[in-house]
């Protein structure tokens, strides 16, 4: 009898297939339900986002910053104007510093929330996505109440922030942190001892510090192969260095540690917030904005690099300016873009039913990857 002929198949996910979230291709060869080869493919979603602000004052450019990562909007604004303000030369209010961390970090637990809801629904689990997203809606509720808005907020403004927390919104921030703990845990007993979980995050998609380094992974996909890197203690930037937290580190590098060093960091963030809610409680006479004029902008001819811990990893926006109303050149440096291309390692070896469970580990948005 003839033996069967072994042929490999390509097959292509995406770019609209929904556990992309996004438009991303995945071009895949398999060898049986093996994966041998995996190639990204960006380029769906290119908005020209770098190129557009040389064409706009500084004012102008700074509500679309928001839109680089959709689910990280706060990062990216202090990002942008960080920059902007070290070629400005200006030092921003004590009290608007607290308020951009608080903000900050309340936005990277809504962040997690939502990667965490997502990530269980690619697994099969399609109940803890609602205690994820209900626990996210109560913080898009407080964004509503401090920006007047859930999503792509503009809250943020050279040499400050556009308003100052009232009391009655930073006791609503206790309470949602003081009561966060007993809703989570419901959603965590749901995940992290669930023996399907388990099996399907346990020593799966291994990145290891020697394959991180070389493809210049950060955050907390770095963080899970045990290389203990946050620029938030590295390089520190607002009052980061005035507050007190650990960085979770991990050595496992398997998708179950990317997911732990998740559900850590949103109880570490938890307490940044609540340490920047009591120290705004008893300050709250200071200034939270230098008086600028907000749409002539004009920093001076030079070049500022300013270095941001974002929820998926290390943000960067290179800024050159030659003295006019607008930017001679804005690059970023996302962590998204990075994450992808990590793939073609990880997913080798792995079974076609594993794949989305490695891709959807590492935290990726795909608006940040393909800016």
């Amino acid at each position: 009898m003839k033996e069967l002929a072994r042929n490999k198949m390509t097959v292509n996910i995406g770019p609209q297939h929904p556990s992309t979230h996004g438009v991303l291709r995945l071009s895949v060869e398999l060898d049986g339900e093996k994966i041998t080869k995996c190639t990204p493919y960006l380029g769906y979603l290119h908005r020209g986002l770098e190129k557009a602000a040389q064409d706009r004052l500084f004012a102008q450019y700074l509500p679309m910053v928001d839109r680089v990562d959709y689910l990280a909007g706060f990062f990216y604004s202090q990002a942008y104007l960080s920059a902007v303000e070290e070629l400005l030369e200006i030092e921003i209010p004590k009290n608007a510093q607290y308020i951009r961390v608080l903000t900050m970090e309340l936005n990277r637990v809504s962040s997690h929330l939502l990667w965490l809801g997502c990530f269980l629904m690619d697994l099969g689990n399609q109940g803890a996505v609602f205690y994820a997203f209900n626990l996210r809606n109560e913080i898009l509720n407080i964004f509503e109440k401090i920006t007047g808005a859930r999503m792509m907020h503009n809250y943020y403004i050279f040499g400050g922030v556009r308003d100052k927390i009232s009391n009655n919104i930073l006791n609503d921030i206790l309470d949602f942190t003081q009561n966060f703990n007993q809703k989570f845990k419901v959603l965590e007993n749901m995940i992290t001892e669930n023996p399907i979980f388990l099996d399907r995050t346990k020593g799966l998609g291994i990145l290891t510090s020697e394959i991180a380094l070389p493809y210049a992974i950060t955050g907390v996909n770095l963080r899970a192969s045990g290389l203990s890197l946050d620029f938030r203690k590295e390089k520190p930037y607002l009052i980061y260095d005035e507050l007190d937290f650990t960085v979770p580190t991990a050595f496992e590098g398997d998708c179950y540690s990317r997911y732990k060093l998740r559900i850590d960091e949103i109880k570490i963030s938890l307490d940044l917030v609540n340490q920047c809610t009591d120290w705004l409680l008893s300050h709250q006479e200071g200034k939270v904005a230098l008086e600028l004029n907000q749409i002539n902008i004009k920093p001076k001819a030079g070049k500022a690099v300013s270095y941001t811990e974002s929820v998926r990893g290390l943000v960067m926006c290179h800024l050159i300016t030659d003295g006019s109303e607008k930017p001679k050149r804005v690059k970023w440096r996302t962590p998204s873009f990075y994450a992808v291309q990590v793939l073609e390692k990880l997913a080798i070896g792995n079974t076609i039913a594993d794949l989305m469970a490695i891709y959807g580990s590492l935290d990726i948005v795909l608006p940040e990857a393909d800016r």
